[in-house]
């Protein structure tokens, strides 16, 4: 491709973008604050200005939810770009769910085995242990001999010495159990109020909810944050101290440095997203998980 053809193919990218924008009546900043994309970065776009981006991977982020949002081809737009611009071959790849997978160690293997075969011995224990036991003790009832209740004899009615002014007087001493502590009437549990578990168990959901969920920078990187059901909540660059509130249940993360990233729980971090320099194209993230990770 000659330098007439490059310039022509860069040239549709941000024509395109910009006759889309113009026709939803919609301005740079409107644009921005829906898509959670710095407004010079989308100016840069529409200007072919792709070395005022980040990098190639953000570029091709922020033209496919640039054009995903004005219902452009954005596949198209981003074969483009690619053909305009000498992409390095690790940028090049787009998001792939297969490439989330991370490989479980040895160390854990074994510790899972191990925890399968102990969840299998107690099951056998209470199935057929059990059983064992019971039947035991059924043969034992029926073989052994009738036990004989000894009948106590009467005792016979001794008379009552009189009783002197000074032992008459005298109150009763209270009957004592142990040291110190008076016999008390026995209580009827029957008639207690049993506690419902149900009343109580709102409350830890309402702490649940209560809770602040969000991811923290510790240092500047690339962060795009998708809802559950595809929508893009966050496409930009995130500084340090910069945050994104998890408010939903689940969502679906990518990064250039997932160790630049941090779960903060009521503004106490439970951890890192990832290793450092780590790239993440389609991460599941649930708050259910990050909040259990506090306690």
């Amino acid at each position: 491709m000659n330098e007439g053809d490059t310039a022509a193919t860069s040239e549709k990218i941000g024509d395109n973008l910009r006759a889309a924008r113009e026709a939803a009546n919609a301005t740079l900043d409107d644009i921005s604050a829906l898509l959670k994309i710095r407004s010079d970065h989308l100016q840069a776009l529409e200007n072919d200005d792709f070395e005022r981006l980040p990098g190639s991977v953000y570029a091709i982020g922020f033209i496919r939810t640039y054009a995903t949002h004005l219902g452009l081809n954005a596949g198209e737009l981003i074969e483009r770009y690619k053909a305009a611009v000498a992409v390095p071959h690790l940028e090049d790849q787009g998001p792939n769910p297969q490439t989330e997978y991370e490989p479980v160690s040895g160390g854990l293997k074994i510790a899972i085995g191990v925890a399968a075969v102990f969840v299998v011995y107690i099951l056998w224990l209470i199935a057929g242990g059990a059983g064992d036991v019971g039947k035991n003790s059924r043969i034992a009832e029926a073989t052994a001999p009738p036990i004989e209740t000894p009948v106590a004899p009467v005792p016979q009615a001794v008379p009552e010495k009189p009783s002197t002014d000074e032992t008459a007087s005298a109150p009763a001493a209270p009957e004592r159990f142990g040291e110190g502590v008076a016999a008390s009437p026995p209580i009827n549990n029957v008639d207690a109020p049993a506690v419902d578990v149900k009343e109580i168990s709102p409350l830890a959901n309402e702490t649940a909810d209560a809770a602040i969920i969000e991811i923290r920078a510790v240092r500047r990187t690339w962060m795009r944050v998708e809802s559950n059901e595809g929508r893009v909540l966050f496409s930009s660059i995130i500084r340090k101290g910069e945050g994104f509130t998890l408010d939903d249940g689940a969502y679906t993360l990518a990064t250039r440095d997932a160790g630049a990233l941090e779960f903060f729980v009521n503004d106490a971090s439970v951890g890192s997203v990832g290793r450092r320099g780590q790239i993440l194209t389609a991460r599941k993230i649930e708050r259910a998980a990050i909040l259990a990770k506090s306690r």
